[in-house]
């Protein structure tokens, strides 16, 4: 009598140990990145025209219709388009989750009134340095390592 009650509490014990390891043990995280997110930054930086509103921390704003910068990102041959405000702008960009960089970005070269000519050298360079983006809504945030160079905002359609 004695061995099969030792028997019996020795499998009680065995069982529930077993369901107390299952109830306390949690599964692995999931570290993987969606496949789409990709898609979905592109997709959400792309084809939509960006307006300059601030440029290394200084707001911007356009004097007159026509003259608002802003850039414009082509899916179709990763073409950069767009108007430092005076000149027009052209270039390519590369995209790949959050991150951006734009090549080959040139100008034309109007003769512009006042400031214009060094705000369309900022925002080149700001172009140039990018490394990353950011969007929110409808706002685009171009960065270098944490410090945004400029900040966008959706054409209102």
């Amino acid at each position: 009598m004695f061995p099969k009650l030792l028997l019996t509490w020795v499998a009680g014990l065995a069982v529930a140990g077993s369901s107390g390891n299952a109830q306390t043990q949690a599964p692995p995280p999931d570290n993987r990145i969606p496949e789409s997110s990709s898609a979905s930054s592109r997709l959400s930086v792309t084809e939509t025209q960006w307006n300059l509103v601030e440029l290394n921390g200084s707001p911007v704003s356009s004097r007159s219709p026509g003259s608002q910068p802003y850039i414009y990102l082509q899916t179709q041959g990763d073409k950069l388009s767009g108007s430092g405000g005076c000149n027009r702008l052209f270039g390519s960009f590369d995209l790949s989750g959050s991150s951006l960089q734009f090549h080959s970005v040139a100008q034309t070269l109007m003769a512009c009134p006042g400031n214009s000519a060094e705000r369309e050298s900022a925002l080149l360079d700001a172009l140039k340095l990018t490394t990353s983006f950011q969007v929110s809504g409808d706002v685009l945030l171009l960065r270098v390592d944490d410090r945004v160079l400029a900040r966008f905002q959706a054409k209102k359609k």
